[in-house]
């Protein structure tokens, strides 16, 4: 892999997500210094249920408007959170930023939006609410769109930024890696990671492995490489690792992603 680019797949993930919306993702090429991509959720019916929308660990924060509840928030995950409860009638418009990349805009500590909801308006009091609201949804998309190129106006990707792409390229193999190549010590590696990644440098490492293994096993290739890759030498360690992460074995997941 050379740009890292995390998969999201709420729509194999759980049938009732996939009967209920449709998710799309867009790259911006003009924008690929601080975003991954743009994404969308929109109903496909009329229903009034309850949606479970899996979210797995990216390492991520996400600008996301939520145009029913009419709210915009950062927010990120520091673990798959299998029990993010949506109705089924919402519409949601999202930024995905490259890990560091919040931190590197913002200049406020990734971990104030790491497994919580950070208003914009706290970030950005100009923002006017009522007015993107008032959008369409397709109005509203070209807005939001605009306004993560206003964001990233003028900056410059943060030396983090550049750090993850290069972690996603060689990951290493221990934490202790990490900190050989950043000549911190342990204590400043950990301090930096959680300001601007908002995760400590083990679960920066946890979720680069987590996300190549997803990167494999969809590409169809076999499990059995995906444990070569990562030094998995117990089997049973590797599946427990690979569900708890995504609620599937990987043979489940292949099986999921093939039938799709």
């Amino acid at each position: 892999m050379n740009m890292y680019y995390p998969i999201q797949i709420p729509y194999i993930l759980d049938k009732a997500f996939s009967e209920a919306f449709l998710y799309a993702e867009e790259i911006v090429p003009d924008y690929q210094d601080f975003l991954i991509c743009l994404w969308s959720i929109q109903p496909l019916t009329d229903s009034e249920k309850t949606v479970n929308n899996i979210i797995i660990a990216d390492g991520c924060i996400d600008l996301v408007a939520n145009y029913k509840e009419k709210r915009i928030d950062f927010i990120g995950m520091s673990k798959t959170n299998f029990e993010f409860k949506i109705d089924a009638q919402s519409c949601y418009i999202g930024a995905r930023l490259k890990p560091g990349a919040f931190h590197a805009i913002t200049n406020i500590p990734a971990s104030e939006a790491m497994d919580t909801f950070l208003p914009l308006n706290t970030v950005d009091k100009n923002f006017d609410t009522n007015s993107f609201f008032a959008l369409t949804f397709s109005e509203a998309k070209e807005a939001f769109k605009n306004y993560i190129g206003n964001l990233i106006q003028d900056k410059k990707p943060s030396e983090f930024i550049t750090l993850f792409n290069e972690l996603n390229k060689n990951i290493p193999n221990t934490v202790a890696e990490i900190y050989q190549k950043m000549y911190y010590s342990p204590r400043q590696c950990q301090r930096l990671f959680v300001k601007n990644y908002g995760l400590s440098p083990q679960m920066i490492l946890c979720i680069l492995r987590f996300q190549e293994c997803l990167q494999i096993l969809t590409s169809g290739k076999a499990t059995k490489e995906v444990m070569d890759i990562h030094n998995y030498y117990d089997q049973a360690h590797f599946i427990n690792d690979f569900k708890r992460n995504i609620g599937l074995t990987p043979l489940e997941l292949v099986r999921k992603y093939t039938s799709q």
